[in-house]
């Protein structure tokens, strides 16, 4: 398990590496907030806004048993429960992006929220009835990414 851990935070890094190299793939803030207070502002954003936390993974660990120096790096999963039971029925291929996700850690001072941008990934579900998801969360993430943001001011 602990092994696996460590392979997904590698795969992630890299997935992120490469998405940085498109424009708009991310979406990203840098918090003035340390990290703990960053981590409690997103959970409450994200709970605000009717999504439900699904997990919270620590990635850190698993770098720091592979020989990398990192701060605190967590993943944090959420969705709304409605959504996970019906969406998948509408094309199985979008499981892969749910539950949604928000990479965040500690960066020299600061803290760093990361996450697929919802817009670029509805480019690949052109179903008319998906849409209106990929318009909410985008929608959504951004007002996450900027209450978090706003909070370190």
């Amino acid at each position: 398990m602990r092994r696996y851990r460590s392979l997904l935070g590698m795969l992630l890094l890299a997935a992120f590496s490469v998405a940085t190299a498109r424009a708009g793939a991310l979406m990203m803030a840098r918090v003035d907030l340390p990290f703990p207070e960053a981590m409690a502002q997103l959970q409450d954003s994200i709970v605000s806004h009717g999504y439900t936390i699904s997990r919270v993974q620590r990635v850190d660990a698993g770098l720091k048993a592979n020989g990398y120096t990192t701060a605190a790096y967590q993943i944090v999963f959420f969705a709304k429960p409605a959504e996970m039971r019906i969406l998948p029925s509408l094309d199985p291929q979008i499981a892969a992006y749910l539950p949604l996700q928000i990479v965040i850690f500690a960066e020299r001072g600061h803290t760093l929220l990361l996450a697929a941008n919802p817009d670029r990934i509805a480019s690949f579900f052109p179903q008319h009835a998906l849409q209106a998801h990929f318009v909410t969360w985008a929608h959504d993430m951004r007002a996450i990414f900027r209450e978090v943001h706003h909070a370190g001011q």
